[in-house]
């Protein structure tokens, strides 16, 4: 089976990324075009390959609504792919969602590729959208200078495939760069614990360098006591994210928590470790770009708001949808 999964996954790449045929694919892998039929139809299947259907939208109407987001939000940019308007009543389909969502990561791989330089210090979050990001990068050029770092600590003591410090291991790999793993838990309960373990010096080296990242990359949640990730992998109870939205809470990043003006509500319960909302302000208020990718949820349309009238980010990367309704939304920006 993970022969046959190897297969399918080439298969794919080669016909849909590079244009070959299936004879040509038949002949790279050494299988008949029966063979290459019946793997490209499970690909499909399985959602290895995606399909997305939108209107047609013309780059030039992308391009302005960029430029005027940038303009209403004070953004240092903004990247826009092709929407859906069933995005505003919650009536986009899952695998619709998802194919925008996979949209949206490879825009956002490829401005990185763009961006990144031999003298940057980059830091990623952890998650689905920073894994599919990681999965479309394709770098044009190798850049061992570059130091690629987590955003915070470790969520797990097993392999996870979405945990921050992997994610800034593979990326360091596809340029040939320099990582360093933040070796502290993601969150503690207890401050005096906490303090304990950021004065360990190998976690101090780190988070000094975190802390001095040109370039951030993150995805942004709704605070969702129901749905939100934290909860459903225990990291948080339900009732601790029911008290934090009964304070305010709109968003997080990270589990860090903002209101709809994008200033920290804190959880006296829950210390994560690692680079913190005031540390993302410190980064736009300097200057260095903080990347969002975050789109196709109507739910995350107040907390992006939020994210940018609160200077928690600075660059954008959503659909055309999310982007007008932030446009409807700017004469509210406070």
């Amino acid at each position: 089976m993970p022969r046959e999964n190897e297969l399918m996954l080439q298969a794919a790449q080669l016909h849909y990324e590079e244009s070959l045929t299936q004879a040509e694919i038949a002949d790279v892998l050494g299988v008949s075009r029966i063979k290459v039929n019946r793997l490209l139809q499970t690909a499909r299947q399985t959602g290895i390959v995606r399909f997305l259907v939108v209107p047609r939208v013309e780059h030039a109407y992308l391009k302005a609504i960029e430029d005027e987001l940038k303009d209403a939000y004070g953004l240092q940019d903004a990247l826009l792919v092709p929407g859906r308007t069933e995005i505003l009543d919650s009536t986009l389909p899952a695998n619709t969602r998802e194919a925008i969502v996979e949209a949206l990561a490879q825009a956002a791989a490829q401005y990185l590729d763009r961006c990144l330089t031999e003298d940057d210090i980059l830091c990623v979050n952890w998650g689905r959208v920073m894994r599919s990001v990681v999965a479309h990068l394709r770098p044009s050029r190798p850049l061992p200078g570059l130091l690629v770092l987590p955003m915070l600590g470790l969520l797990n003591v097993r392999a996870d495939a979405f945990e921050a410090n992997l994610l800034a291991s593979e990326i360091a790999d596809a340029y040939a760069a320099q990582y360093a793993w933040l070796v502290a838990p993601a969150i503690v309960r207890n401050p005096d614990h906490k303090r304990v373990v950021m004065e360990l010096p190998l976690v101090r080296e780190t988070l000094e360098q975190i802390r001095r990242s040109t370039i951030a990359i993150t995805a942004i949640g709704p605070a969702d006591p129901v749905h939100s990730t934290m909860v459903q992998r225990g990291w948080l109870e339900r009732a601790e994210v029911e008290d934090l939205v009964a304070r305010g809470a709109i968003g997080e990043v990270c589990s860090w928590w903002f209101d709809e003006n994008g200033e920290e509500v804190r959880d006296e319960r829950c210390h994560p470790i690692g680079l913190g909302l005031q540390g993302l302000k410190e980064m736009v208020a300097s200057g260095r770009r903080v990347i969002a990718v975050v789109g196709a949820d109507r739910a995350r349309f107040e907390p992006v708001r939020a994210a940018m009238v609160g200077r928690i980010v600075n660059v954008l990367i959503t659909d055309h949808i999310t982007a007008r309704y932030l446009l409807d939304r700017r004469a509210d920006r406070r």
